[in-house]
């Protein structure tokens, strides 16, 4: 959705998720494309990260991506987090749990300031348990001091509450912080939208690991970019309180 529309919706008090957020030329470019991961960047199903999970908004309309940080902790962009009625689903996960939200909590909810925190946190009512949970992991100093770094993205294969989770081919990870995104990362253009708040995760020597750095924010079509907000100290600070 443009900025401009979400605005006016938000005035309204109506909400339209299950996209990421893109500037207003930006739009006529998307259109109506139906894929969230663009068709070329897929890389198949992300079973090998069933950390990765579906948000899913009571409304039985919109939709977020999210990962699990823990047990009863998915870690999502703040911009998916309104209303009080959540339901986390981990489709790579046995028998695919879907487990109620009892709490969130966002850093930030100034998503149209690129140097904010897009990122918040929902306290699951029961556990979803798993081998090995995301691992957030700090590379911004390394980033902004010019460091590149490889990784994968997930998020939906289309633009659909329902559509399975799919990995990216591997991205180029630089700072965001030339552009404005002093709390941001940035990749190669992977998603046309739909799945705010899906995970990215380091690749070292060749092999997708699940050291967690960022979570989707928005895409930049324009400008060959996606953006995310960074695994920092604030959000280290905000999983611990809930951990």
């Amino acid at each position: 959705m443009t900025k401009r529309l979400f605005a006016m919706l938000v005035m309204l008090g109506v909400t339209t998720l299950g996209c990421a957020t893109e500037t207003d030329d930006e739009a006529e470019d998307i259109g109506t494309q139906d894929d969230a991961v663009i068709d070329d960047m897929q890389d198949g199903l992300a079973k090998k990260l069933p950390e990765s999970v579906q948000i899913l908004h009571g409304d039985g309309k919109n939709f977020c991506t999210g990962v699990l940080v823990a047990p009863k902790l998915v870690l999502g962009a703040a911009h998916c987090i309104w209303g009080n009625d959540y339901k986390i689903r981990a489709p790579f996960v046995d028998k695919e749990p879907v487990v109620k939200v009892k709490k969130t909590e966002v850093l930030s909810r100034d998503n149209s300031d690129p140097s904010s925190r897009d990122l918040g946190i929902f306290v699951l009512e029961e556990a979803i348990k798993l081998d090995q949970y995301a691992i957030p992991t700090k590379i911004g100093k390394q980033a902004d001091d010019g460091e590149k770094f490889k990784g994968v993205a997930v998020g939906r294969k289309k633009q659909e509450r329902m559509a399975p989770l799919v990995k990216s081919k591997t991205l180029t990870i630089k700072s965001g912080k030339d552009a404005g995104y002093t709390n941001g990362l940035k990749t190669e253009y992977y998603s046309s939208g739909g799945d705010s708040g899906g995970p990215l995760f380091l690749v070292e020597d060749g092999k997708i690991t699940h050291k967690l750095v960022g979570v989707e924010r928005q895409p930049e079509p324009k400008k060959n970019v996606d953006w995310f907000t960074r695994i920092d100290d604030k959000s280290l600070d905000l999983i611990k309180k809930y951990k």
